[in-house]
C-alpha cells in the first residue's frame, strides 16, 4: 500500500513538473538574444529553448562526470580483486608451509620418541 502511494506521489510530481514546463514554454515564446561578448556572435532563441538547452547541457555534463567516476571505481575494484587473489594465494601457500612444518615435526617425533621425551623436538 505504501509503495503504491509513493509511486503515485512520484508520478504526480513528474506530471506537475511537465505541466509547469509546458506552461513556461507557452508563455515564453518570444525570442531573446544571446550574446557572447568577447565574440561578436548573437543567437536569437525562445526563452524556453534556452531553458531546455541548459537542461540538456547539464545532463551531458552529469553523464560524463558519472561515467568518469564509474570508470575510476571499476579500475580500483579490479585492482583490489587482483590484489585479494594474490593475498589469498600467499595465505594458502603459508598455510601449506605451516602444515608441512608441523607434519615434519610430527614425523621426527614419531621416528625418535627419545628425542621427544628429552625435549629436543617440539610437540605440535
Amino acid at each position: 500500500m505504501a509503495r503504491s502511494f509513493a509511486i503515485l506521489i512520484r508520478r504526480l510530481f513528474w506530471l506537475a513538473l511537465a505541466l509547469a514546463l509546458v506552461f513556461f514554454s507557452v508563455n515564453n515564446r518570444e525570442a531573446i538574444p544571446l550574446r557572447f561578448d568577447p565574440f561578436s556572435f548573437t543567437i536569437s532563441m525562445p526563452a524556453y529553448g534556452l531553458l531546455f538547452l541548459g537542461i540538456f547541457i547539464g545532463l551531458i555534463v552529469a553523464g560524463a562526470v558519472t561515467g568518469w567516476l564509474r570508470l575510476k571505481g571499476f579500475t580500483k575494484r579490479r585492482q583490489a580483486e587482483r590484489r585479494a587473489g594474490q593475498l589469498e594465494t600467499q595465505v594458502a601457500a603459508m598455510a601449506e608451509d605451516a602444515h608441512k612444518g608441523h607434519a615434519a615435526e610430527a614425523h621426527a617425533a614419531a621416528a625418535d620418541p627419545a628425542a621427544t621425551a628429552s625435549g629436543l623436538v617440539k610437540k605440535p
